[in-house]
Parts: structure tokens; C-alpha cells; sequence
């Protein structure tokens, strides 16, 4: 059971940042119902708003927390399954620890934009939806600090937790045949979810990668292309991510919990079963 505590630190803290990527696209909503009609004589004043900044900052701050916390699991549950006789794991408080230097490194990322000596950059006031992506051949002043963060470091993250879910399958299948029954299906449905998680991830950053290196050729992307990858693509993870762990963490837990009952009721009733 202990082996679970510093994973449910990690999923407690994936679901608070995609959390936050709700709060992103529910001020983006408010905005867009407000400006409804008359948004082309509010540009200025929405996209220079303090407004505008927080929600440009909590989707940057979500996306890049939500990737480093996956890449943890992912990290987690390998030396788990890797190494099952070690005694090196992610504890509650080693895992508290690796979370508070990932939210410490995504709120430094997404605050850099905001100090002083990047504030001619207008980050955040690029565009309406607050958060400058690099897939447009319009050129801009921290056009190449967006290009590093979302397109090479979470591309570079896409391909360790790739890497990672590979050998997790990798050291199910060698031990097999080592492992009992009940701890190779647990294996599993983590491993499977992982796989589900990567697929998603994938889905999320790939067509803003594909997209990042043509703008980067000088290949014209469409507005609307760029518009579409901020609010529907880009939360992706975040909208599926809690299906995957939070509703089957609960399933996980009823079915234990349903496993002992019938254990204890066996076990109070195996006097009578003998007689």
C-alpha cells in the first residue's frame, strides 16, 4: 500500500493543475461573452488587461505542471514495477517534495514573461486568447522563450514519458511469470492508464509541434488554426486526464473495498461452512 502513497500525492496534484486549465478557459468564455459584438473596438483593452495576463499565466502554468507531473508518474511507476524488491520509491513526502519543485519550475516558467526585463516582450497580450503558441510565422518579442517551452521542452517530455511507458511494458513482460495474479492486473491497469495518458499527451502536442516547426519554415497557418489549438486542443489533457485517474482511482478503491468484505464475510462465516 505504501507504494501508493507518493502516487496519489501525483495524481492529487495532476488533478489541481488541470484544474487550473478550467479556470483558463472559463475566464477565456466569460471574456468572449462579454466582447461578444463589439470585441473588435476592445482588443486593446482586453488583451493589455490584468485579466488577460492571470489567465494566460494559470494555461501556461497548468500545461507545463501537468507535463512534468506526468513524466513523474510515468517515473514513479516504473521504479515500482522496474525494481519491485528496491526500497528507493516515491514516499508521501519524497513525492510532496518532487511536486513542490515541479509547481516551483512551472510558475517560474510561466512568471518569466511577466518580470521586469522581459515586460517589452507583452507576452500574454499577443492575442486574444492570452497565450502566445509559436505556430504562426508572425514574428514577436518572446517569440523564441514560447517556441523553447512549448514546442522543445514538452516535446522533450513527450519522448521520456515514451520511453518510460515502454520499458513499464517492457518489465511486465519479463516478469510475467515471476509476478502472482493480483499484482500483474494491478500493473496492468496502471500501465494501460499510462499508455491512455501518453496517447492523450500526443494528441495534445503533436499537431502544436507539427504546426510550431512549419510557422518556423515560414509556412503560413491559418488564424483560426492557432485559435483552435489554444482552446480546444491545448486542454486536452487536461479534460481527459481526471477520467483517467480520479473515476478509475474511486473504481479501484470500491472494488478493494468489495474484495475485503467478501474476504471478512468468508472469513466469519468459514466455522459454519466447515460444519
Amino acid at each position: 500500500m505504501s507504494s501508493f502513497s507518493g502516487f496519489s500525492v501525483f495524481v492529487i496534484n495532476l488533478n489541481m493543475a488541470d484544474f487550473l486549465m478550467g479556470v483558463y478557459i472559463s475566464i477565456i468564455g466569460a471574456a468572449d461573452e462579454r466582447y461578444r459584438g463589439r470585441y473588435l473596438y476592445c482588443d486593446d483593452t482586453w488583451k493589455s488587461s490584468v485579466t488577460c495576463k492571470v489567465s494566460g499565466f494559470l494555461s501556461l502554468l497548468s500545461s507545463e505542471v501537468s507535463a512534468l507531473l506526468i513524466w513523474l508518474i510515468t517515473l514513479d511507476r516504473f521504479i515500482v514495477i522496474h525494481f519491485p524488491f528496491s526500497t528507493l520509491r516515491f514516499q508521501r513526502t519524497s513525492a510532496t517534495m518532487a511536486c513542490s519543485v515541479t509547481w516551483l519550475v512551472g510558475w517560474f516558467l510561466a512568471l518569466v514573461p511577466l518580470l521586469p526585463m522581459t515586460s517589452h516582450w507583452e507576452f500574454y497580450s499577443q492575442s486574444g486568447i492570452c497565450i502566445p503558441l509559436p505556430v504562426t510565422r508572425q514574428e514577436f518579442k518572446g517569440k523564441v522563450y514560447s517556441f523553447s517551452v512549448l514546442i522543445v521542452l514538452n516535446f522533450a517530455l513527450f519522448l521520456f514519458i515514451s520511453v518510460g511507458q515502454a520499458l513499464i511494458f517492457w518489465s511486465i513482460q519479463r516478469s510475467a511469470l515471476k509476478a502472482n495474479t493480483t499484482k500483474m492486473s494491478r500493473d496492468m491497469t496502471i500501465a494501460g492508464r499510462l499508455i491512455s495518458v501518453a496517447v492523450t499527451d500526443f494528441l495534445c502536442w503533436f499537431p502544436i509541434g507539427i504546426c510550431g516547426m512549419l510557422a518556423l519554415k515560414g509556412t503560413p497557418i491559418p488564424r483560426e488554426v492557432s485559435v483552435a489549438l489554444a482552446v480546444f486542443v491545448l486542454p486536452l489533457n487536461s479534460a481527459v486526464n481526471p477520467f483517467m485517474y480520479t473515476f478509475n482511482t474511486l473504481a479501484e478503491k470500491r472494488r478493494k473495498m468489495n474484495e475485503d468484505r467478501l474476504v471478512k464475510w468468508l472469513e466469519s462465516h468459514v466455522d459454519l461452512i466447515m460444519t
